[in-house]
């Protein structure tokens, strides 16, 4: 994945936070993970099996966060998150997980709010 990459936002906007698998090929969705995080405990959005899982991500951030799943399976892994508020001032973990290679890539972005 990439190395630190800090993203601007106002609040009230929509930010899309970064994040590619390199090399950029097809993607098998249905084995695979993408945990978005800040930290160790704060599951911001959390994808499986090829579909979201709201009901595991924190509160804050329910009805707030989507993927681009269309372009999923080319590598696209960004996190757009609408209607920023200042409490999202943090650094973004992008997790991938392959099911079967239990290869992971991580990359954090940070997003400065003011």
């Amino acid at each position: 994945g990439q190395l630190h990459t800090t993203c601007h936002a106002f609040v009230g906007e929509t930010v899309v936070l970064p994040c590619s698998t390199s090399p950029p090929g097809e993607l098998t969705l249905s084995k695979s993970w993408l945990y978005w995080q800040i930290g160790t405990k704060e599951l911001v959005h959390f994808f499986h099996n090829g579909q979201d899982s709201p009901e595991r991500q924190d509160k804050k951030f329910q009805g707030r966060t989507s993927l681009f799943l269309d372009q999923m399976k080319y590598g696209n892994l960004s996190l757009k998150i609408s209607n920023v508020q200042l409490g999202d001032d943090a650094e973004y973990s992008c997790i991938y997980r392959q099911a079967e290679t239990h290869e992971t890539k991580k990359s954090v972005i940070k997003l400065k709010v003011s």
